[in-house]
């Protein structure tokens, strides 16, 4: 059996937060392979597109300055 036959067979086998890590992963694979810039690694990662568009639709006002978060910067 291959890897990627023996991969396909204990995928369903996985819980949903070892998959996640399992994504992460492969994402990171992926990337060191060969990604050419950030977006293109960042966008490979299932759900980030949405979550970095979902954010930058946040309205700024809400926001806490970087001294709030970090007194020291």
């Amino acid at each position: 059996m291959s890897a990627r036959e023996y991969i396909r067979t204990q995928i369903d086998t996985l819980p949903d937060v070892t998959l996640e890590r399992v994504a992460e992963f492969i994402a990171f694979q992926k990337f060191s392979s060969g990604y050419d810039n950030e977006t293109d690694y960042l966008t490979s990662i299932p759900g980030m597109a949405e979550k970095i568009e979902a954010a930058s639709r946040e309205p700024h006002s809400g926001g806490v300055p970087v001294s709030g978060l970090w007194p020291d910067v």
